[in-house]
């Protein structure tokens, strides 16, 4: 496996750059989207290897792009964590409806964000 890729989807301009900065930080590639149709088109086209998804975006929230993702072939796969500040758990609910693997909530500590998308990277298959 080559370095991993890894999309964040948010509207905050400010969320994408940290968490990126963060990303590039531990050797991942970093793929960004502002808004749900962006992310969907994004995540068909580049396949990354894990996916962290705002839920409150534009054009497409973040539930309907994890649906859509779990509905295409292509990136069913493909791990979500939720990074979000919507802490209801109505929300969390619907989030493990829709097979978000993990769902951490703002503010977020950096570190065990990228620990958790390490967490879901595929491994390795053993000789």
């Amino acid at each position: 496996m080559g370095v991993p890729k890894v999309l964040v989807v948010d509207d905050e301009p400010e969320i994408v750059k940290a968490v990126g900065m963060r990303l590039r930080a531990r050797g991942f590639e970093v793929l960004s989207a502002m808004d749900g149709v962006q992310a969907t088109a994004l995540a068909c086209c580049a396949l990354p290897d894990v996916i962290i998804l705002d839920i409150g975006m534009p054009a497409g929230n973040g539930h309907i792009v994890a649906s859509r993702l779990k509905e295409n072939p292509k990136t069913a796969s493909i791990p979500v964590i939720f990074l979000t500040a919507r802490t209801s758990l109505r929300d969390y609910r619907h989030a493990v409806k829709e097979g978000v693997r993990k769902y951490i909530t703002k503010p977020y500590d950096p570190e065990m964000l990228a620990d958790a998308v390490e967490d879901l990277l595929p491994q390795p298959a053993e000789a």
